[in-house]
């Protein structure tokens, strides 16, 4: 399985910032997603006490979505640090 969010040769400050926007806007997506699916069922996900089967079943879904996004993005904050300011633009 390729990653959808590979890097091409040449890295610079801006292919990676690209990349960075890019991920953003997906975690977005998904924070969105479940704020709206919350707010859609009458859920508080902020309530006390123990969470019903559906929220936790939601949660989890988010939590999936957003795993493979938040290692994305701490592989390109990576990638960044590792670019010599002589290479920035």
């Amino acid at each position: 399985m390729t990653d959808r969010f590979a890097l091409r040769a040449p890295v610079d400050h801006e292919v990676l910032l690209g990349e960075i926007q890019h991920v953003l806007a997906a975690l977005a997506d998904v924070e969105t997603d479940f704020a709206v699916a919350c707010e859609q069922r009458g859920w508080d996900p902020g309530q006390e006490g123990p969470p019903t089967p559906d929220l936790r079943r939601l949660e989890a879904e988010r939590q999936r979505r957003r795993e493979p996004l938040m290692r994305r993005l701490d592989s390109l904050d990576r990638a960044c640090r590792a670019l010599k300011p002589a290479n920035a633009h």
